[in-house]
């Protein structure tokens, strides 16, 4: 499944900002505006001041929204949700190209970085389930992982938000719990 780069960055901001909740350490990044600047920078937004604690209470109830979008079970569901956001943010799409190429903005020239990630992952997310993509907003299948991630596989069967830790956990705990039962 390719959305595109800009869309596929903003996509995976969405999935960054749904993880950003509590931790094992009980630390939730979206209180901390110097991690939240270098969450949206290291994918390319923009971040030129650190963002102000209305931009973090509006990242904090935007997450509610995001993790309900990527939790629903129709698509009708989370189209609902991303649109009502985009209708309070009264996004207009606007192609624009300050940086050197063409691309989308959704919200105003002056808003808030929290509003323009706000439209921008919504866009990006309704063109994500416009494209087929709903049945690919998935909640990781690991025990104790509320981790959310979109399967970009060709062929649509990633179950863990990392394969490298909660698919390697998971396998290698089943593995021993094989060897627990043949060795009874």
């Amino acid at each position: 499944m390719n959305i595109g780069a800009y869309a596929g960055r903003a996509v995976l901001t969405a999935i960054d900002i749904v993880n950003t909740g509590e931790t094992d350490s009980g630390h939730d990044d979206l209180h901390d505006a110097d991690r939240v600047a270098e969450l949206l920078g290291h994918r390319g937004w923009v971040v030129p001041t650190p963002p102000s604690q209305a931009d973090l209470t509006r990242l904090l109830s935007y997450r509610d929204t995001l993790r309900q979008a990527f939790d629903s079970t129709t698509e009708h569901e989370a189209v609902h949700l991303l649109n009502h956001t985009l209708a309070a943010l009264r996004a207009l799409p606007q192609l624009t190209e300050h940086d050197g190429h063409w691309h989308w903005h959704y919200a105003p020239p002056d808003a808030g970085i929290a509003d323009r990630v706000a439209a921008t992952t919504s866009a990006a997310l309704l063109s994500l389930i416009a494209s087929g993509g709903h049945d690919r907003m998935r909640r990781c299948s690991a025990e104790n992982c509320s981790n959310v991630f979109v399967d970009f596989s060709r062929n649509g069967s990633r179950r863990y938000c990392s394969s490298t830790a909660c698919g390697n956990r998971t396998h290698a705990a089943a593995y021993r719990a094989r060897q627990r039962a043949t060795d009874t």
